[in-house]
């Protein structure tokens, strides 16, 4: 066995991420049976063979993550060279936030930077097949949050996410874009200049590996970042097409999370009954106007 002393924590943790396949809900099981990374890597088949959900594989697996430990060093200085970080749940960058969640991701990767402590951060999002209505009101939103000094985190999706970047971004505020894929992946493949252009100014965020191809469900693992990440989340517009939203809202509603839908005053909400109704019974709470927008800034906590 290497001496885990040689390597700093998020090797560690990158090598049963990367070589052992440790899923963010095994190193959660794994660290909650074992308390801390050296009883991890020094535990037996048999011991491992405890840990609730473990196959007779994935344990064998994890006996030799530590053989790869110099591989994952030479993997993280190679993201490094391109301008790709590396953090672990050991990592005081780390955003804490997440570890509210039942299965925090164990390693991150950025570009750009990560959401900064100190700052507030709210989740903007909404449907894929915005309205112009409804991306005009989300530029509206954004403004005013990003005029408060709130920081902003979406999904790269089409529609009201990528409209909300922009926004920020236009308005000098700072936003985080979470990924369904790697960074050499980016989907949909036509917001790649949002992506640019938000990495340049706030970050994009991914729980996957920059190799890592887009899949059709990787939006509700994208959805629980977003939900941890934010202190609220705020909707401007959604429909019974709205799959990723609802998602999103189902997943507010099972961490407790703080979410709202902002009702245009003009023109009403932007949404279909049955979708606001299945808001609602996720527990989003109906604002409207703008001017409710600066009490969902004084609930964030």
């Amino acid at each position: 066995m290497i001496s885990e002393n040689k390597y700093d924590m998020t090797t560690r943790v990158l090598a049963l991420y990367r070589f052992a396949g440790v899923t963010p809900r095994m190193f959660q099981a794994l660290m909650q049976h074992f308390g801390n990374l050296d009883r991890i890597e020094r535990a037996d088949s048999g011991s491992l063979m405890a840990v609730e959900g473990m196959a007779t594989k994935a344990a064998n697996r994890i006996t030799k993550a530590t053989q790869s430990l110099q591989e994952a060093a030479d993997y993280k200085r190679s993201l490094k060279e391109r301008d790709i970080l590396v953090v672990s749940r050991f990592d005081d960058s780390y955003p804490h936030r997440l570890e509210e969640l039942n299965d925090p991701p164990p390693i991150l990767f950025a570009r750009g930077s990560l959401p900064e402590a100190s700052k507030p951060i709210v989740a903007l999002v909404g449907a894929d097949e915005a309205s112009n209505e409804g991306i005009k009101f989300t530029v509206e939103v954004a403004e005013i949050f990003v005029e408060a000094d709130v920081q902003l985190v979406a999904s790269l999706s089409k529609g009201i996410d990528a409209a909300a970047h922009l926004a920020c971004q236009s308005a000098q505020g700072r936003s985080y874009a979470v990924l369904e894929s790697g960074f050499d992946e980016i989907h949909p493949p036509e917001n790649m200049p949002v992506a640019i252009d938000v990495a340049q100014n706030g970050g994009l965020i991914s729980e996957y590996a920059p190799d890592i191809r887009f899949g059709e469900n990787n939006y509700r693992s994208a959805n629980r970042l977003i939900a941890g990440l934010a202190q609220a989340v705020v909707v401007t517009e959604l429909y019974k097409s709205s799959i990723r939203t609802l998602d999103l809202l189902l997943c507010c509603s099972q961490i407790g999370k703080l979410a709202f839908v902002i009702v245009d005053p003009t023109t009403g909400a932007h949404a279909d009954k049955d979708s606001l109704n299945k808001a609602v019974s996720y527990g989003a709470i109906p604002l409207v106007g703008l001017d409710k927008i600066s009490d969902i800034i004084k609930s964030l906590v």
